[in-house]
C-alpha cells in the first residue's frame, strides 16, 4: 500500500472517528440538558406552583430515576432489534415529555411530565455506551470514551446559562420548550444520519434474564459498576442541592447560582483529558480516589459545624468532579471490553444503575434536613469508601469470569 493511500485510510478513520462522537454527543445532550437546565428556573417553579423550593430536589430525583430504570430495557432491547430503532422511539418519548411540561398547569402534571422525559432519553443513556462498544475496543475505546466524556459536560455547562436566560425573559415554561424543540432537531439527526452500528447477524436473540445473568456473573464488571455508581451518586447528590445552597441559603443571584453550579464541569473536563493521554490505568485510578476524597473532605469538614461556606463547595466539587472525570472513561471502557455481544445489556447496567443510583441519592437529599454542608458533604464521603472497597475487590482474587467470545 503506498504512503498516499495510507494517508487517505487514516483520514477517513479519523473522520469517522469524529463523526461518531459529534452524533453520540448531540444524541446524549437531550439527557444532559435536561438535568439541569431547569436549575434556576426552580425559584419561579416554585412560585408558579405555591410550593417549598426544596420540594423542587424531587424533580431532579424523579428524572434520574426513570432515566435509570428504562435502561434495562433500551439496553436489551437494541441487542435484539438493533440501535437506531430504540434510540429513534426514545427521543420521541422525550420530545413528548418536554413538550407536556412546557404545558403542565400543575406540580404533579410537571413531575409527570419529567418522568416521561427521563423515560425517553434512557436511551441514549444506555447507547451511548453501547454504540462506541461496537465499533472500537483496547486503546481506541478508552480514547473514545474519555472525547466523549469531555465533550457531553458542554451540555449541562451551557445548559444552566441558557435556562437562566430563558426564565428572565420568557418565563419557566420556556426551559421545557428549548428542549422539545431540541429534541425534535436530534430526533430528525438520528433519522437521516445515524448509521445502524449492530448489524443483524451481530444481534442476540436469548432470554434478558440470561443476557443480565451472564454480564453480571464478571467479578471485575460488578466492582467496576459499584465504582461508577458510587462516583455518580456523589456527583448527582451535589446536584440536587447545590441550587439550594447556592441560591436559598447564600442567597446568590439566578446567574452567580448558574456560575457556581458549573464550575466542576472544566474540573471534569481536565479529568477526563488527563485520563485519555496516560496509558497506566492503574496510576489515574489512584489519582481519581485522591481527587474524589478530597473533594469529599471539602464538602464535610464545615458541615460538621452546620456551616455553608461558597469557597469549600466550590473547591470541594472541582476535586471531586476531576476524580470523576478520570474515573468514568477508564472503568467504562474496562467495563465494556469483555462484552462486544452484549454491548446494550452491559452499557444498560452500566447507565441504568449509575443513574438509579443518582436518582436515589438525590431523592435522599430532598428527604433530609438540610444542615449545612453536611448531608452531602457525608454522603459523598461514604461513596469514596465505596470506590476504595470496590477497586480493591476488583484487584483481588483469580478471575474467572465468562467473557463474550470477541468476533472483530
Amino acid at each position: 500500500m503506498s504512503g498516499l493511500q495510507k494517508k487517505s485510510n487514516l483520514s477517513a478513520q479519523h473522520q469517522g472517528f469524529s463523526s461518531l462522537i459529534f452524533l453520540i454527543v448531540i444524541i446524549v445532550a437531550c439527557g444532559q440538558m435536561a438535568q439541569t437546565i431547569f436549575v434556576p428556573a426552580l425559584p419561579d417553579i416554585a412560585s408558579s406552583f405555591s410550593i417549598d423550593a426544596g420540594q423542587l430536589q424531587a424533580i431532579m430525583a424523579c428524572y434520574l430515576l426513570s432515566y435509570g430504570l428504562l435502561q434495562f430495557i433500551y439496553g436489551p432491547a437494541s441487542d435484539r432489534l438493533g440501535r437506531k430503532p430504540v434510540l429513534i422511539f426514545g427521543i420521541s418519548l422525550f420530545v413528548i415529555g418536554a413538550f407536556i411540561a412546557s404545558i403542565a398547569n400543575s406540580y404533579q402534571l410537571l413531575i409527570a411530565a419529567t418522568l416521561l422525559q427521563g423515560a425517553g432519553t434512557a436511551s441514549a443513556g444506555a447507547l451511548c455506551r453501547s454504540i462506541p462498544r461496537d465499533h472500537y475496543f483496547g486503546e481506541p475505546l478508552v480514547k473514545f470514551n474519555s472525547f466523549v466524556s469531555m465533550a457531553v459536560v458542554f451540555s449541562p455547562l451551557i445548559a444552566p446559562f441558557a435556562g437562566s436566560l430563558l426564565t428572565h425573559y420568557f418565563g419557566w415554561q420556556s426551559v421545557y420548550s428549548f428542549l422539545a424543540v431540541f429534541g425534535l432537531s436530534v430526533l430528525l439527526l438520528i433519522i437521516t444520519r445515524f448509521k445502524e452500528s449492530l448489524p443483524a447477524d451481530q444481534r442476540k436473540p436469548e432470554p434478558v434474564t440470561h443476557s443480565y445473568r451472564f454480564v453480571l456473573a464478571n467479578r471485575k464488571f460488578r466492582n467496576y459498576l459499584v465504582c461508577l455508581v458510587a462516583t455518580f451518586a456523589g456527583i448527582a447528590a451535589f446536584e440536587a442541592v447545590a441550587g439550594v445552597l447556592y441560591g436559598q441559603v447564600l442567597q446568590l443571584s439566578p446567574f452567580w447560582v448558574s456560575c457556581y453550579f458549573v464550575a466542576p464541569i472544566p474540573g471534569y473536563l481536565a479529568g477526563a483529558y488527563y485520563a485519555g493521554k496516560l496509558s497506566d490505568n492503574s496510576k489515574d485510578m489512584y489519582h481519581s480516589v485522591a481527587l474524589l476524597g478530597a473533594g469529599s473532605l471539602f464538602l464535610l469538614i464545615p458541615g460538621l459545624s452546620n456551616l455553608v461556606i461558597g469557597w469549600s463547595l466550590l473547591v470541594g466539587s472541582v476535586l471531586f468532579f476531576t476524580g470523576a472525570g478520570i474515573l468514568f472513561p477508564v472503568l467504562t471502557s474496562a467495563a465494556l471490553e469483555p462484552f462486544p455481544r452484549h454491548a446494550g445489556v452491559a452499557g444498560a447496567l452500566l447507565g441504568g444503575l449509575q443513574n438509579f443510583g443518582a436518582g436515589i441519592a438525590a431523592l435522599m437529599m430532598s428527604l433530609v434536613p438540610m444542615h449545612g454542608q453536611f448531608s452531602v458533604g457525608a454522603l459523598c464521603a461514604i461513596m469514596v469508601v465505596l470506590v476504595v472497597l470496590a477497586l480493591n475487590a476488583a484487584k483481588s482474587g483469580t478471575d474467572l469470569d465468562k467473557t463474550d467470545v470477541a468476533v472483530l
